[in-house]
Formats: structure tokens, sequence, C-alpha cells
């Protein structure tokens, strides 16, 4: 099984901050081949993230793609059906300031989905800190990809045998799951490395399985981004192992979107 992790990311130096990891479930043991920022793996100038992130997603053949960022918004922002709410979303939403501002209730308040609570993310998806990552997103990756019908999303398509399936993550929900560090990781003292160190060690008893050069470039990364696309893809790869796709959801996850972690059995407390 093919599996991929992707740490998005909508910052002016989106090809350096988006990361990517790939490997093969084989046995008991997820495989990292590759884990680098996009910029080294585009075969074009970037002048576009996105973009290429889209053209790369599209090109992955059958594979299950974890991508940390939002699917979809809180109702009434989001609609259904979701595919035709999104195919509509550059002329519902001009632009990220207009998400940001209808991401919020009557009291002024951030609108979260159903998922977002059960699940404790941190973020709502219209948050000041993530919102443009947010639109990114919707508008120039996952927009593009289901207009050309090159993709299947989770949980609002069936599952292709044929094509990349997408699903949502949540790298700080998984590592509390995983009974991991989920706080301070990211930074450049001793301390956060130490901590990257420890969450590195944490998954590689979950199965991971990372060549020592990789697990150096996680850790040298003060950002954490690489490190969120090694989580993204081990909770890929765990989802899948407990058939999580197929089990039944609530009504609201097929308009709103839904964060996907594994249950394991029994986790310690993050720190």
């Amino acid at each position: 099984m093919r599996i991929m992790g992707i740490d998005f990311s909508a910052a002016r130096d989106a090809s350096r901050k988006i990361w990517l990891a790939f490997g093969n479930a084989v046995s008991d043991q997820l495989h990292i081949e590759t884990l680098a920022p996009l910029e080294t793996l585009a075969d074009r100038p970037l002048a576009n993230a996105s973009a290429v992130l889209a053209r790369i997603i599209a090109s992955s053949g059958p594979s299950i793609i974890a991508c940390d960022a939002c699917f979809g918004l809180p109702v009434p922002s989001s609609a259904a059906p979701w595919h035709t709410w999104l195919l509509s979303y550059p002329s519902r939403f001009a632009d990220a300031e207009q998400l940001r501002q209808e991401g919020r209730d009557a009291h002024g308040r951030e609108r979260k989905r159903l998922t977002d609570r059960v699940a404790r993310a941190p973020f709502a998806p219209t948050n000041l800190r993530i919102y443009r990552q947010t639109d990114s997103w919707l508008r120039s990756v996952l927009h593009p990809l289901v207009a050309a019908d090159a993709v299947a999303v989770a949980p609002f398509e069936r599952l292709r045998e044929d094509r990349p399936c997408l699903l949502e993550v949540c790298p700080s929900v998984s590592l509390r799951e995983f009974g991991l560090p989920n706080l301070r990781y990211k930074g450049s003292d001793h301390l956060r490395r130490q901590c990257r160190c420890d969450i590195l060690t944490g998954l590689t008893r979950l199965g991971l399985d990372l060549p020592s050069s990789l697990a150096s470039r996680a850790l040298d990364d003060p950002g954490g981004d690489a490190l969120d696309a090694l989580i993204a893809a081990i909770t890929a790869w765990l989802v899948v192992r407990q058939d999580l796709l197929a089990c039944p959801l609530p009504a609201e996850a097929f308009i709103e979107g839904w964060i996907y972690y594994p249950i394991l059995s029994s986790p310690t407390n993050a720190r």
C-alpha cells in the first residue's frame, strides 16, 4: 500500500513549508522512502506551490494520502452535497478574508465543525492562525483535484482503487491519541529538538520505519513541518489498518468533513 503524508502551508515561502512523506506499508511497518519539502520534489520552478502540490497528488496513483488541512467548513458555511459545494467554493468566497468573516457566528465566536469538537482539534477552520491555509487548500488544491475527478475524498466519496484517496488529519490530535507530546515540539532550542526526538521514538514503536538520514531531517527541522508530514503518514496507515474509513459517521461529517485518527488501546498521557 502506498502512503503519503502532507503538512500543508499557505505561507509566503510555502514551497519550503509544505513537506511530504512517501512510504510503503509492508506487513506491520510503514517504510518511509522520501521526506522532503515541496521545493525539492517539484519538476519545474515553483511559481504556484499549491498547483504543483495538486499535480503531485493527482499523479500519485492508487494511494492513501493524509493531509493536514481542513476539507470542509462548519454549517452554515458549508452545504450538502459537499461535491457541489466544493466546486462552487471560489464563487462563494471571493478570498480568504471573506472566509474569515463568515467563519464567525452572530456573537463573533469562531464556528467549529462537529469533528473539531469530537477530535478536540486545536483550531477551527477559520481561526486566525489557519484561515489562509484553509482557503488555499480548498481553493487551489482540493477544488481543482475534485473538478478533474483526479482523487477520491473521504468521507464524501467512495474510495477508488484507480486513484489517490485523500483524508483529513490533524497531527496534534494524532499525537494525543498516540500518547505522545503534542505541544512544544516546534522550535530550535534543545528542549524542542529533544521533544521531536521523543515523538520519533514513539512513532517508531508504532511501526514507523525511518532511515537515519530522514530521521535527522525531521529532527533538524525547527518548524516541525517534516515531523508533521511523518505523523500524517503514519496516521493514514493506522487508520487504514483499523479499517476506520469504512466506519459509520454522523451526518455532519458528510457536509463538514471529518478528522481521521487511529484509536490506540492503551495511550499514555500526552505531555
